[in-house]
């Protein structure tokens, strides 16, 4: 049978799902006949796929792929942070909730990789992913962004910061110095290559880990003296700016692309 965390099967997953609100949230939105499926066919790891019909068509809503990782404790005890024992994670490879029947307006395109706009439910379904977490007993919820704005989203939800304290004033640094720029610029200008360090280079977007927590083990460490002094230690010794002429013209060339 195929499960999730290799433990929580589609009607487990339908309740917790239905518990958190994400139907009716839907059904606002004109959608029913909702199905959930956990297919591993063709996939790494389990994929929780949710179905649902509109205007006599059927449509993949919400599709989430979460899988496990161990962080060791001397990830830890190279920060001069102790830690009693290794910490388990839930990693959030994949979650992609949008609304096939919907167009972007003007004054909120597509963000990169987005196809559709999203369907407002994707906090709801973080709730479901963290109470399975919780329930499998893991001391937190991972996701790796694979964009600026992912981190930036997770991060302005006030539950996110990233594993390693140097990347967290990294990132923080980037949110200050791009702040200028609509987060969907700031993202393009990352994966561009229109963003640069203090010494020229060329800074690309390459993330870890970016983790909730969830135990009282994994929350001390992000509340710790050494957490917070390699936070503000990396904020304050990077700075960045953003070739405005060179995101000008990946914009054009964006624009002017076949769609």
């Amino acid at each position: 049978m195929d499960q999730v965390l290799g433990r929580f099967d589609a009607t487990v997953i339908r309740r917790y799902m239905e518990e958190a609100g994400i139907f009716t949230a839907l059904e606002e939105k004109g959608f029913a006949g909702f199905d959930v499926l956990v297919d591993s066919a063709g996939y790494a790891l389990p994929h929780a796929l949710l179905f649902g019909d509109k205007g006599g068509a059927r449509f993949l809503l919400l599709d989430a792929c979460v899988g496990e990782a161990t962080v060791r404790r001397d990830f830890f005890l190279r920060r001069d942070y102790a830690i009693e024992r290794p910490i388990e994670l839930a990693v959030v490879h994949w979650v992609r909730e949008e609304d096939p029947t919907a167009a972007f307006a003007a004054d909120r395109p597509a963000l990169p990789l987005q196809h559709h706009p999203g369907l407002g439910v994707l906090r709801r379904a973080f709730r479901v992913i963290a109470r399975l977490a919780a329930e499998a007993g893991k001391d937190g919820v991972v996701s790796v962004p694979k964009f600026f704005h992912d981190a930036v989203i997770f991060y302005r939800s006030r539950l996110f910061l990233f594993l390693c304290g140097t990347e967290q004033g990294r990132f923080e640094a980037m949110i200050r110095d791009l702040r200028r720029l609509a987060l969907r610029e700031a993202s393009l200008a990352l994966a561009a290559g229109c963003v640069h360090d203090a010494a020229g280079a060329v800074v690309g977007w390459a993330p870890t880990y970016q983790v909730f927590p969830l135990s009282a083990l994994a929350t001390a460490y992000f509340h710790s003296p050494q957490y917070a002094e390699q936070v503000a230690a990396s904020l304050n010794q990077c700075r960045f700016t953003c070739d405005a002429a060179a995101l000008a013209g990946v914009v054009e060339m964006l624009k002017a692309a076949p769609r």
